[in-house]
């Protein structure tokens, strides 16, 4: 039997983090930062001083290169620049504020665009959600230019971090068994020994070659033996700037499509606004296959002449490609990032997949920070404490795999998509807004506001599929078949959301019941039909004011179902007294519209009369969002005739069951997106020619 004493010699010798440590952080990007944050402020909990110094060659330092952020930043970090709600949650908790010339636009909203519809979600007002550059800005901007990246960089010098403004060559140990990092300064090879060193230099980063051999990457091999890098795969990031303006469509807005053609073969993409450009990601064979510069020019412009696409860049703009890479984004998880006195951080170990990878440096470098302070920084103890976390993340993306599996298979069908965005606007109309399962499904996906495993869980939850089903495949399989009735077609038209929700709703009800009293229009209290619709348009309200003028008139491109005449019979087009007449089938089923009111131009006022309709109102109103879009909203309430005897009353009871409300959704839902298709697109000029082909580097 071993002595106690033989056990004890035995066992692994454990190194803590002692005051006055020396370490060293090879990278200064959102994991470095993050890490040096963490660690000295964790370490000024606990008493401990440590000596913490930053080795990042493209961060500028130096009178000439400063500006009211911080240092220049070289080169570009390949990312879209998306600072999530959950990581704006996490600044705030660090009391990090990132500065306004940082910020590049405030995402007011997040769009997934399916092959049906776009489903269009709000930011909650008690969250935010910006877009930022990381690095250098694209297409010749000033190099001296705020970064996110700098400005976090800022802060951890700021709170006690040291930089060298060099590049690490190479990374040994001495014969203590501590790592020596090789730098180059001023053209001379000089070294730094360190307690212990941290990686935090990403996948993308290429270092030259040490003079006297050996490469970042093989120093990674030789400090850590049983390191094994995450999976990655290649992504096509381009920056496009339009001229004269960001479109208001985009403006302020994330935008997810999930889908592209059968040539080209997109699992995700993202377009993220910026002040003067719009930053595309694409993700899927199309990018893995480009494997040129011919081919990735190539992708790049049958990705913008989608027809999708096409519709988020009005034609009046210019669009030219400045800046184009193809970094590589991290899809799984690394096997044992740490060894006696060093580790690796950020998205050379982990990330989460597809979403949000500064929050995941982020919550990688605290766990680091946590587990190399309290426990320490022999490699048993890194497995302990900071192992935990790394294994957290595989599982997590296990379930993410999952997620976006079965998101990119309903949004990239034509039948599947539409069921599912006819059961999101089914909830939004009926159910308040804390209480949408699918809605908070979508947005949870979208924003990154959750655990995969977490949402995975939720899709699968009985209430959920109930409301698929219910408010979805039976509303669309209904709707289909109102549409074969009444020759409704979508073939090379624009679909848009017109669904309104329950709190508009209500909202809306209560100003335009005060607006038909101003009218001298008096509502009755028990409403039988009563519908309301808003689709954005890029548009000005004269171009719709000019769609509208046609209501009535044989001419309109709009509101032409087979089966229903709608004609002008009194007055002139769009002024008071004008009277409207609606058949529906026949001309016994009737109603007339009297125009009452026309207010400025953004609002016009009908009065619902005779017919089977009574006692009701129909308005158009045209609103402008804070992006500059147009709001054109329709709201429709009456009650039906009752007759005046037995037989006149059973007939209208029946004629109640026979005009259900959804009819009149499907026709303006169609009738609509034909308006917005006519005063967006072929009113415009043709294309403004652009450049596509840049000069850059792959």
């Amino acid at each position: 039997m071993k002595s106690r004493t033989s056990l004890d010699r035995a066992a692994p010798a454990r190194i803590e983090l002692l005051d006055g440590a020396r370490v060293a952080v090879i990278g200064g990007g959102p994991a470095g930062a993050f890490f040096c944050l963490h660690l000295l402020r964790k370490a000024r909990a606990l008493g401990r001083r440590l000596q913490l110094t930053v080795f990042e060659r493209r961060r500028c330092t130096g009178a000439a290169t400063r500006s009211p952020c911080g240092g220049a930043w070289h080169g570009c970090n390949y990312c879209a620049g998306g600072l999530s709600p959950k990581l704006n949650d996490v600044l705030d908790a660090l009391n990090l504020k990132v500065p306004e010339a940082v910020v590049q636009s405030r995402i007011h909203r997040v769009t997934i665009q399916g092959f049906w519809k776009n489903i269009e979600l709000e930011v909650p007002a008690h969250r935010r959600m910006l877009s930022v550059f990381r690095g250098s800005r694209p297409g010749g901007e000033s190099p001296q230019a705020q970064s996110f990246d700098s400005f976090l960089l800022d802060q951890a010098l700021a709170d006690g971090a040291a930089l060298i403004q060099s590049e690490v060559v190479q990374v040994t140990r001495s014969a203590e068994g501590k790592p020596v990092v090789h730098y180059r300064a001023g053209g001379v090879r000089k070294t730094f020994e360190a307690d212990f060193a941290v990686f935090a230099t990403g996948v993308n980063e290429h270092p030259a070659l040490a003079d006297g051999g050996g490469t970042l990457r093989e120093s990674l091999r030789a400090l850590m033996p049983r390191f094994v890098p995450p999976r990655t795969r290649r992504t096509l990031i381009f920056e496009v700037k339009t001229t004269p303006a960001i479109p208001a469509g985009l403006r302020n807005g994330a935008f997810f499509v999930e889908y592209g053609s059968p040539s080209l073969p997109v699992e995700m993409s993202s377009l993220v606004p910026k002040r003067t450009c719009v930053t595309v990601v694409l993700v899927g064979k199309c990018a893995d296959r480009a494997n040129s510069p011919a081919d990735t020019r190539a992708v790049i412009r049958s990705f913008l002449d989608l027809p999708h696409i096409r519709r988020l860049f009005p034609a009046a703009n210019r669009l030219d490609v400045v800046c184009v890479c193809k970094p590589r984004m991290v899809t799984g998880s690394a096997r044992r990032p740490f060894a006696d006195r060093v580790s690796a951080v950020g998205d050379l170990v982990t990330a989460r997949l597809y979403k949000d990878g500064i929050l995941s440096a982020e919550q990688t470098a605290r766990a680091l920070a946590e587990a190399a302070l309290v426990r320490g920084i022999d490699e048993e103890s890194l497995e302990h404490n900071y192992g935990p976390t790394l294994r957290r993340f595989a599982r997590n993306n296990r379930f993410a795999s999952l997620v976006f599996f079965l998101h990119r298979f309903v949004f990239s069908s034509s039948v599947l998509s539409r069921v599912l965005y006819q059961a999101v606007i089914t909830e939004r109309k009926s159910t308040p807004a804390g209480r949408r399962r699918l809605e908070q499904i979508l947005w949870r996906i979208a924003s990154g506001d959750d655990e995969y495993e977490d949402i995975f869980r939720c899709m699968l939850r009985p209430a959920a599929i109930w409301a698929v089903l219910t408010g979805g495949a039976l509303v669309t399989l209904r709707n289909y078949l109102t549409e074969l009735a009444f020759g409704v077609r979508w073939e090379g038209l624009g679909r848009f959301t017109t669904g309104v929700s329950l709190e508009r709703l209500e909202e809306k009800r209560r100003e335009f019941g005060r607006l038909a009293a101003e009218a001298n229009i008096a509502l009755p209290p028990d409403l039988e039909f009563e519908r309301m619709y808003t689709i954005k348009m890029a548009a000005p309200r004269e171009r719709i004011l000019d769609q509208l003028e046609h209501f009535g008139e044989p001419d309109r491109g709009w509101l032409r179902p087979r089966g229903v005449r709608i004609r002008r019979v009194a007055g002139e087009p769009h002024e008071a007294g004008c009277v409207i007449r609606y058949e529906i089938g026949s001309p016994r089923f009737y109603f007339h519209l009297r125009l009452e009111q026309v207010y400025g131009g953004h609002l016009a006022v009908y009065r619902v009369m005779d017919g089977f309709a009574r006692g009701g109102v129909l308005l158009f109103e045209i609103e402008s969002d804070e992006d500059g879009m147009s709001l054109l909203s329709i709201y429709v309430a009456f009650r039906f005739a009752r007759g005046r005897n037995w037989a006149t009353q059973l007939f209208w009871r029946l004629f109640r069951l026979l005009f259900p409300a959804y009819v009149h959704d499907v026709l303006w839902n169609h009738s609509l997106c034909q308006m917005r298709d006519l005063v967006e697109t072929r009113s415009e000029p043709p294309r403004a020619p652009g450049k596509f082909e840049p000069d850059y580097q792959i």
